[in-house]
């Protein structure tokens, strides 16, 4: 048999090898109507293009806005869109202009469906060049590279993040080019020297050496270079930047004026001693970028022009202004020279920075309403939903809700009256109804104080408008048109999700959707009769919290508390569809039911659709009775997770009044039976070591509201105070002259103030109290601030002074405290910043000191409220309290109140019935508004008369608070559920050390913070090291407890650890069920293929066809008789052809 030709051979194999680099080129090949974001710095933030006629090209700002923004962040998978930019914000495109005049409506899957297009008919050039800008885009890079040791993030020695640790790049071939990647890289400018570590200096740990790079490259990862290794570098040492922004950060001032805060608003640059602005001429969002990260407020969002914020005053400075976007501050740009300008104040430019939180804006929903276009509004900010404050709230508003929302005009804008402890994000919101979303309105953010909550009612598709000003209803909640009045003072308030009722009226009973056990379905319609196995939460205050109660052989049933967990809590709220469990209570929490008890002994493994799916169950029998019934507490409740404890009344966290919050609301505990072994138990579940105290008899002042223990008796060994017995919540004989109070060792994060050497009690030279010593505070960043928290711990009212240089002495022994930096709102100076305890630098020469105002009497105080903040207004003259007279009582009184007490501004200053036998009442009370106490308001004639106007009262709001006991976050991850865990205690965020840390802890923490299932647990500082404290060590969890703190543990802060060990975790995400892919043909969700799925067809595809390719050449190739057995060591050659064999090829045998 003749052997194949070699060009035969040769055409098989070309034909193969052009058959895969096909495949190749049609799966690398975008797709027609693909879309994609160049130009920006994140692929998530661009100019916007799109794939047609096998061409890319852009689109014409022309139409374009905020809807046309989220179909492209949607289609590229980005989240939300925050921006719409035009006039090629992102530089200018080439090719096609394919689409203009696009009108969409926000809901489409794709550009292409938006209509008002035909491909590449357009009246533009590239500087109308459309971009968006989404959410994804903030978030920042896990950090790889960094400049240690320099003082700045902009100098010092170049280091490599690399399997978790930081090591530097070996300096023997470091240069200008080299340090010019490293500076743009880190927006540091250009670099100002880069020399490698000094000849003959001590060598370093590296993990990269010869590294060179041309200078143009955006990350020194693309710069040639030996292999990865950690070795140390001995020849040149560890290579050093310099860079321009380590210095021009302080010579050009740069803010942002009249915005929410100091990361939005409008540009001001500081120039020969005076402020002036930047012109929006040229303004684009390269330029933008530099300002934000001038000053330190992340990526940037927007960059508005036309004043957003409002024309500036003075001086225009800038003009011109170009950056690239690498440049370490807005002086490194190009410009035409300062004051140089053809512009008015209209043109101010502006930014908004990631920093200033508005993007928060874009995550908004609409709850507790009958459809999803209806509800109180909702934003989603450090993980929580919390509401908008209504006092500012109007139609306008509403209308840039709706339509952000997707749904139809708004056909109403309400206040709703919600809970106390509901949160409130936003403070104000004024819009004037054209904007694209509300990042475009004023705002006021984060956090408010207590005000009723907005609430829209948009348009469904199709449905007509509704009377105009008509009240609505929300999930049950009564709300008023907005500027209209709340219900009235005698309307009874349901809890969170009931129905408002008023007294006479019938409650209706909102209808509920039925569960099928064997097919746990939500049915579309309400029937009367309940289904068997179908579950409800009764005797709470929500319907997603109560008593669990079980549908059987047609009558309603409990469950009893035996083998009762989170995961039978998980399948009860699943099976009511109100999210996750957060708490699982016993002991009939919820109050006993009645009939019979229809399961015990049962287990679950939290994964059944209902409970009826569970284990170890017959229907009926129980050795149980109604005081053990089961409840459950879920994540849309509202209610919080179990009760907590608090202690009040002194300056250290580890002593006080003991108070506890059980159904909303703070109350005391009665000292009945109240001992050392209660108080042990108490001091060990608040981490303040051992109890050294246990005094009743309101120790620590009489409490205000309930009294919600009495008779508590603890063994000592329990690991819970709230495992200790007590009678019923709320059943006691006490008052609060028997108020329960604890003294605890402490933690030593925290301790007693006192002022000496001084002329007064109120002046002289601080000492704190620290493991039984007193000790000074040294004076270097000692400010009015610090002083402040002082004089406020010592109740000496507000601080004049914070004197140096030991104005008042020399101390003597320790000095423990140094660098100390206070907001001045903390309530001791263990809550501040500062270096730990006895670690200084100082002498006694250099000891801190105050003067503060004086112990001012009690001489204001509100009776009868719901709060510190709330109630009839009583003043002390001549010891001897008098109600206010009414008559002449106003808003600006109230503001003077509210301002003296330290609360928020006044909501409201009714006059309300004379309380009885409190005698005359002070009259001749007028203000201003702008006193700083009430006792600057009394005019001439003021004094005690009697009062025919009724009596004074103030609504103040109440101000916000600091992060709960034992609150878990996590930090430095690329977004908010992956990142070093982080846990708040005794007034400061401290980390967790990653010894024992496993996947069962990471479990705990993904569940208190929201962010559903673990992935992974890393340690050794996988997100980067932390500061402050080490909190947790040695933590051992089941994965079933609600907070990590209550992991077995080694004591609060008892550790042999460094930030080096700081524990991580990874979470699959808040909503696992909020993201889906959805096939453009109508196909089931997540039939999309995603980039993984393309990336393992092409290499099967690549393997099938080597393989396919051997074969071919295998049997056309060799010759038969090569099939033969062959020799050992055979090797098998091709001979050179001759001529006449041009179409034959041998092989012979070589053998040695």
């Amino acid at each position: 048999m003749a052997a194949p030709g070699p060009a035969r051979c040769a055409r098989a194999g070309l034909a193969l090898t052009w058959g895969l680099l096909g495949l190749l080129h049609l799966a690398g090949e975008p797709e027609e109507g693909q879309v994609r974001l160049a130009g920006g710095p994140h692929r998530c933030a661009g100019r916007v293009e799109v794939f047609h006629a096998g061409r890319w090209g852009t689109v014409c700002d022309d139409t374009w806005d905020l809807a046309a923004a989220r179909v492209t962040c949607r289609q590229v998978r980005c989240g939300p869109a925050l921006w719409a930019p035009g006039k090629a914000q992102f530089g200018r495109g080439s090719g096609p202009i394919w689409l203009d005049g696009l009108r969409c409506a926000g809901s489409e899957a794709h550009l292409a469906e938006c209509p008002g297009h035909t491909w590449g008919r357009s009246d533009c050039y590239h500087g109308e060049d459309a971009g968006a800008v989404c959410a994804d885009s903030l978030e920042p890079e896990p950090p790889h590279l960094r400049l240690a040791g320099g003082g700045h993030r902009c100098a010092g020695r170049v280091e490599l993040l690399h399997l978790g640790r930081w090591a530097g790049v070996c300096g023997h071939t470091w240069g200008p080019r080299e340090a010019q990647v490293v500076c743009r890289y880190l927006g540091c400018g250009t670099p100002l020297a880069a020399p490698g570590g000094a000849p003959g200096g001590a060598p370093g740990q590296v993990w990269l050496e010869q590294v060179s790079c041309k200078g143009t490259e955006r990350d020194l990862r693309q710069c040639r270079a030996g292999p990865w290794r950690e070795s140390t570098c001995a020849q040149g040492g560890v290579a050093n930047v310099t860079c321009s922004g380590g210095f021009v950060t302080s010579s050009s001032p740069v803010r942002l004026a009249d915005g929410p805060g100091a990361c939005a608003g409008r540009v001001e640059v500081l120039h020969l001693g005076r402020w002036g602005t930047v012109c929006d001429d040229t303004w684009a969002f390269p330029a933008a970028a530099v300002v934000c990260r001038y000053l330190g407020c992340g990526q940037v969002i927007a960059a508005p022009p036309r004043a957003h914020f409002g024309p500036g005053h003075g001086q225009v400075w800038l003009d011109g202004l170009t950056c690239t976007g690498e440049e370490a501050a807005p002086s490194e740009c190009r410009h035409k020279g300062w004051g140089v300008h053809t512009c008015e104040h209209s043109e101010d430019a502006s930014v908004v920075c990631a920093g200033s939180g508005l993007a928060d804006l874009a995550h908004l929903r609409l709850a507790g309403g009958p459809h999803r276009c209806a509800g109180r509004l909702q934003v989603l900010h450090e993980g929580r939903w919390g509401g908008v404050c209504g006092l500012t709230w109007a139609l306008p508003a509403a209308q840039v809700t709706c339509r952000y929302l997707g749904c139809g005009p708004a056909l109403s804008a309400a206040q709703v009256s919600v809970p106390r402890e509901e949160l409130t994000w936003v403070e104000s919101l004024r819009c004037e109804g054209g904007e694209g979303s509300l990042l475009e309105c004023q705002v006021r953010l984060w956090g408010a104080p207590y005000c009723p909550h907005a609430a829209v009612t948009c348009a469904q598709p199709g449905e007509a408008p509704a009377p105009p000003g008509e009240a609505l209803t929300l999930s049950g909640v009564t709300t008023a048109p907005s500027g209209a009045s709340l219900p009235h003072p005698g309307t009874t308030p349901a809890p969170p999700g009931e129905p408002q009722v008023s007294p006479g009226e019938p409650q209706v009973q909102p209808c509920r959707p039925q569960v099928r056990p064997r097919n746990p379905q939500v049915s579309p319609e309400c029937p009367g009769e309940p289904e068997e196995g179908q579950v409800r939460l009764a005797g709470g205050p929500h319907r997603c919290a109560g008593r669990v109660e079980v549908f059987h052989a047609g009558r309603w049933g409990t469950v009893c508390d035996d083998t009762w967990d989170l995961a039978a809590a998980r399948v009860t709220c699943r099976q009511v569809r109100c999210g996750p469990a957060l708490w699982a209570p016993g002991k009939a929490h919820f109050g006993e039911g009645a009939g019979p008890i229809w399961l015990d002994g049962f287990r679950c493994a939290g994964s059944e659709a209902h409970l009826a799916e569970c284990r170890g169950y017959t229907w009926g029998k129980h050795n149980c009775n109604h005081g053990e019934d089961a409840g459950a507490a879920c994540s849309e409740s509202a209610l919080p997770a179990p009760p907590q404890v608090r202690l009040s009344g002194a300056p250290d966290r580890c002593a006080g009044r003991v108070e506890v919050w059980h159904a909303h609301l703070w109350g005391t505990v009665c000292d009945d039976t109240w001992g050392l072994r209660e108080a042990r138990v108490l001091c060990a579940h608040l981490g303040c070591g051992p109890a050294l105290e246990a005094p009743g008899g309101a120790r620590y002042g009489q409490g205000e509201g309930l009294i919600w223990l009495d008779d508590v008796n603890c063994s000592g060994e329990e690991p819970d105070f709230f495992r200790c017995a007590h009678r019923s919540w709320g059943e006691h004989n006490c008052h609060h002259g028997e108020d329960a109070g604890v003294v605890c060792a402490g933690n030593s994060s925290s301790g007693q103030v006192r002022l000496v050497a001084g002329p007064h009690l109120c002046a002289g030279r601080v000492e704190v109290l620290h493991e039984g010593r007193w000790g000074t505070v040294c004076d270097r960043g000692w400010d009015l601030r610090d002083a402040q928290v002082v004089c406020r711990q010592l109740g000496c009212g507000r601080a004049l002074a914070a004197r140096g240089g030991a104005r008042y002495g020399r101390g003597s022994g320790q000095v423990w405290l140094s660098e100390l930096t206070c907001a001045g709102s903390e309530r001791h100076l263990g809550q501040c910043e500062r270096r730990p305890w006895g670690e200084h630098d100082c002498e006694h020469g250099e000891d801190a000191g105050v003067v503060c105002a004086g112990a001012e009497p009690a001489q204001v105080r509100l009776q009868g409220g719901a709060g510190p903040c709330a109630g009839q207004v009583q003043v002390l003259l001549n010891r001897t309290w008098l109600q206010v007279c009414g008559l002449t009582w106003a808003l600006p009184e109230a503001q003077v109140l509210c301002r003296q007490l330290g609360c928020g501004p006044a909501l409201s200053a009714p006059v309300g019935p004379h309380l009885p036998g409190q005698g005359p009442h002070l009259g001749g009370l007028t203000c201003d508004g702008s006193e700083t106490q009430l006792r600057e308001c009394l005019r001439e004639g003021a004094g005690p008369r009697t009062c025919a106007g009724g009596a004074a009262q103030v609504q103040c709001a109440t101000p916000a608070g600091e992060p709960e006991e034992g609150q878990v976050r996590l930090a430095g991850g690329p977004h908010r559920c992956a990142g070093r865990v982080e846990v708040f205690h005794a007034g400061r965020w401290g980390t967790v050390c990653d010894d024992t840390w496993d996947l069962a802890a990471a479990r705990v923490t993904c569940r208190q913070v929201r962010c559903g299932p673990a992935l992974s647990a890393p340690g050794a500082a996988r997100f980067g090291q932390g500061r402050g404290p080490v909190w947790l060590d040695q933590v051992r969890c089941t994965g079933e407890e609600l907070t990590l703190d209550r992991c077995e543990r080694r004591p609060w802060g008892e550790h042999d650890c460094e930030h080096g060990e700081d524990a991580g975790v990874v979470c699959a995400g808040a909503e696992p069920a909020q993201v889906r892919l959805k096939p453009r043909g109508g196909g089931a969700p997540g039939a999309a293929p995603t980039c993984t799925y393309l990336v393992a067809l092409l290499v099967l595809l690549m393997s099938l066809g080597g393989a396919l390719l051997w074969l071919t050449l295998r049997a056309r190739c060799v010759p038969a008789h090569l099939d033969a057995p062959r020799a050992p060591g055979a090797i098998y050659l091709p001979r050179r052809a001759s001529p006449g064999e041009a179409e034959a090829l041998q092989l012979v045998d070589d053998a040695p």
